[in-house]
């Protein structure tokens, strides 16, 4: 049976890939509508074309980073066993990047890096390990 905090750090990952996308979606939106507003303001069709495609380019490439959580929580799920491995490091990495935020203590990067150090915290715990470590038997159970 998976343990509660495994489940959670699974659903941890599904909500930071949502937000990720979000974000990605929202930059190109942004970048489309800044490119509008760069002709109409300029006149100019080279800074439109740069400015959409600015945007289209940071969109993607979130949209395309967003698949390493969304594949980390279905390796919780899957029990797959560089998944706990592989989250710690990028929870590290994550808590590394929201370090100069975290020191102007905005409410945002506080929330997410206690989270994510709550899930680096938990699966560094054996109960974690131990999840990840031991098979799952496929034989029934004798009555």
């Amino acid at each position: 049976m998976r343990p509660l905090g495994v489940t959670i750090s699974a659903w941890f990952e599904f909500v930071c890939t949502a937000l990720i996308n979000l974000v990605g979606l929202t930059v190109m939106l942004v970048g489309g509508v800044a490119s509008r507003l760069a002709k109409v303001a300029a006149g100019s069709n080279l800074l439109q074309r740069r400015l959409a495609g600015f945007g289209k380019f940071v969109g993607i490439a979130l949209l395309i980073c967003a698949a390493i959580p969304l594949a980390l929580g279905l390796g919780f799920f899957l029990r797959q066993k560089r998944t706990g491995l592989l989250t710690m490091v990028f929870c590290a990495f994550g808590l590394l990047i929201l370090l100069l935020p975290l020191i102007h203590l905005r409410l945002m990067s506080l929330l997410f890096g206690l989270l994510q150090s709550a899930v680096l915290i938990y699966l560094a715990l054996p109960e974690a390990r131990c999840y990840f470590e031991q098979k799952e038997s496929r034989a029934p159970n004798p009555a």
